[in-house]
């Protein structure tokens, strides 16, 4: 029933309480958290009636309405209602990392950690975490159908805090000899070798600079990385 990528997600939840899925579609992860009993208890949340209408009826086939509630919402507004209790993990796939960033901002006590897959890079959100004086405890970059995805687990505490050079890239520890990380990142050196071949030096001396600065930075990261034993 799950992707590559909420296969993922779901592997990172061994048991809880609550969950909580922002963006939930057809509720296919609240599911198999309830019925794998990593959680006990879900909140399927989207901000539009078509999907919380899909979820339903699946929550329904698969007789989870026990267990799962669905939740008309704009992102975590919901958890501000007297009746939410605190919410272990907030799980948010398949946004953008700007979205998700949007999303996380209106953090709330009551909220233990949240685990994003991204399907854009986040150093936006490294950087939120960073300014925050949270921790991230897990990434990964997987492939799912020949799209890239980043997954972030972020922890309200101390013992992982980020370090302010690893917002860009994420700590090396997560992505060494992570092969599609790699690929990814020799990818972007190539777009923007091409973008730099079309640039005139003398009229754009800065943006030629920025560009051929970033190159260096990503090939610097490629090498901590890509170990060979």
């Amino acid at each position: 029933m799950l992707t590559k990528r909420l296969r993922t997600i779901a592997e990172l939840i061994d048991s809880c309480n609550v969950v909580a899925d922002i963006g939930t579609d057809h509720a296919y992860l609240p599911i198999t958290l309830v019925k794998e009993k990593r959680t006990k208890f879900a909140y399927a949340v989207d901000v539009n009636d078509e999907p919380l209408g899909w979820a339903k009826k699946n929550i329904n086939m698969y007789n989870c309405d026990n267990q799962i509630q669905t939740i008309l919402s704009d992102g975590l507004d919901f958890v501000l209602e007297e009746q939410i209790q605190f919410i272990d993990v907030v799980t948010i796939c398949g946004l953008g990392s700007t979205t998700i960033l949007d999303i996380v901002k209106k953090d709330n006590n009551k909220i233990g950690k949240y685990i994003i897959c991204s399907n854009t890079e986040v150093s936006n959100i490294r950087e939120w975490v960073f300014e925050k004086e949270y921790s991230i405890s897990f990434e990964n970059f997987i492939i799912d159908s020949k799209k890239g995805y980043w997954v972030i687990v972020i922890e309200k505490n101390k013992t992982n805090l980020i370090a302010k050079n690893d917002i860009s890239f994420g700590n090396k520890k997560y992505f060494t000899n992570n092969d599609e990380v790699i690929k990814y990142y020799d990818n972007e050196i190539k777009k923007f070798e091409k973008i730099l071949s079309k640039i005139d030096v003398e009229k754009h001396y800065n943006s030629h600079e920025e560009i051929t600065n970033k190159i260096i930075e990503i090939r610097g990261y490629l090498n901590e990385i890509n170990k060979i034993d």
